[in-house]
């Protein structure tokens, strides 16, 4: 898990604290700088974002941009920077959650669709956003 806890999430931090199994297989990295992060990204077989919500999901179009598979919560900030591409899963689906990421550990059908998927895959940035965003204030000043 890389960056700081986040909150309202007492539930889990209680089970990381505590549970022997999850200390042998997740490792925490509250201090992890933007090239050790992009190494660890890029190595990994997907990003896990089981969140319940998000401002924006930078991690998301992080793990896109170096080619690696998303398993995100289905939430509309993910289905709009990322489209199609991630597969999306309840949060709260703890069995849906297993099967993908043991499914992802090795070669998947969804794995392979996700990574011919992103190839075409092309990250928010400023003048899109303006392109969208400019004739919306236009139309509100008529």
């Amino acid at each position: 898990m890389i960056g700081q806890r986040g909150w309202e999430a007492e539930h889990a931090h209680a089970l990381l604290d505590r549970s022997e199994l999850l200390r042998r297989h997740v490792r925490e990295l509250n201090d992890c700088g933007d090239a050790e992060m992009a190494r660890y990204i890029a190595g990994a077989k997907a990003l896990l974002m089981p969140s319940f919500a998000e401002g924006f999901g930078l991690p998301v179009v992080e793990a896109l941009q170096l080619g690696t598979p998303v398993i995100a919560s289905d939430l509309p900030v993910f289905r709009e920077i990322a489209g199609d591409i991630p597969l999306y899963l309840d949060p709260t689906d703890g069995a849906g959650w297993e099967q993908a990421i043991v499914g992802f550990l090795g070669r998947s059908t969804e794995r392979d669709r996700q990574l011919a998927a992103m190839r075409g895959f092309r990250a928010p940035d400023w003048p899109g956003h303006f392109a969208a965003v400019e004739p919306w204030l236009e139309a509100l000043q008529r």
